[in-house]
């Protein structure tokens, strides 16, 4: 037998020296909806490693530390694996080894909800308005040149024009009042081409500005990285959200965890709070004055960290594909998420 086909064999026996030596030294941090710190702990990280460890029979000692201590135990090798919405990074793969994606992450922003009685209409909106007067005009002047100089249409530009832009609107809006109808069959041709487009397009513009109207909307709306660096932007400090928040130059205030940046955004002090896009929707659902805006920025994945070259690394991917492909894994992310 050679070389390679016995570097399996040799994996599986370290692993199983390591397991059966002394419990697994795991530490995790509180960051929900991936950990929770109540009288017990829970979260999708708590349940995902104890699916893990009662597949593979593994005795391990869970202790909650900070954020920063979790990776630092990685580090020194006081610790064997840390759980909790840890990001994959190039810096990170410097110092540790990762298992497996455990799911996929990014970074969003949450704002307080925008308050005013007026309505802020949104980019999308405002150019679905310019291409509804675009689709009024063009009819309006197709109807005019098929139809001046009958009953209904003057033969002149002016008034001529305006009343086939109020016909215009009213076949678009499905209203219908009758008052001006087309003698000529190249008007009629007009105006079924006029229904045809004009109706759906009048249609899903004006629903643009209901969503608009009723939707919850940010009062510190991000559309872009380039809206980032005009706000004061709360995160939690030592994560790689702070990180990437700080190579883009921007304006940032650290705080221990959400609730404290979230606060801090209420008083006045930061203007929106970004984090893990999963952090950050656990924030928003539990907080009717917080709405998530803007789009993930950074998109990445969050595993498990551990010791460079642990050789606990191979069973813990292996064990995490068989529950992903059973469906115990599955379970376990739409409970949370």
């Amino acid at each position: 037998m050679n070389a390679r086909a016995l570097l399996p064999l040799a994996v599986v026996f370290a692993t199983s020296c390591v397991l059966a030596a002394e419990p697994v030294r795991v530490v995790a941090s509180e960051l929900p909806p991936c950990v929770f710190a109540d009288e017990e702990l829970s979260g999708f990280s708590i349940e995902l490693w104890e699916a893990i460890a009662e597949e593979l029979e593994l005795d391990y000692k869970l202790e909650l530390v900070g954020f920063d201590e979790k990776l630092e135990a990685i580090k020194t090798a006081s610790a064997d694996v840390a759980i909790g919405c840890i990001s994959v990074s190039a810096d990170r793969e410097l110092d540790m080894d990762f298992t497996h994606a455990v799911t996929t992450n990014g970074f969003s922003a949450a704002s307080l909800i925008e308050a005013s009685l007026i309505p802020n209409f949104s980019d999308e909106s405002l150019k679905m308005l310019l291409l509804l007067l675009v689709f009024v005009i063009f009819f309006a002047h197709l109807m005019w040149w098929s139809e001046h100089g009958q009953t209904a249409i003057s033969d002149r530009y002016i008034p001529g024009v305006f009343q086939s832009i109020w016909f215009s609107l009213v076949t678009m809006s499905t209203v219908g009042y009758g008052d001006i109808a087309p003698q000529r069959w190249l008007g009629r041709i007009s105006a079924a081409l006029l229904i045809l487009t004009g109706v759906t397009a009048f249609g899903v513009i004006f629903g643009q500005f209901a969503a608009d109207a009723i939707g919850q909307r940010a009062a510190k709306p991000v559309q872009s990285v380039g809206d980032l660096r005009t706000y004061v932007v709360g995160t939690k400090a030592g994560t790689a959200a702070a990180l990437y928040l700080n190579e883009l130059g921007v304006e940032t205030m650290e705080h221990t965890d959400l609730v404290e940046a979230a606060d801090a955004m209420r008083e006045g002090s930061v203007d929106v709070v970004m984090h893990d896009t999963l952090a950050i929707a656990h924030l928003v659902q539990r907080s009717k004055d917080l709405v998530k805006t803007g789009p993930m920025f950074s998109p990445h994945y969050i595993g498990m960290a551990l010791q460079a070259s642990s050789p606990l690394r191979e069973s813990l991917n292996a064990t995490l594909l068989k529950l992903q492909s059973d469906g115990r894994y599955q379970a376990i992310h739409d409970r949370w998420f």
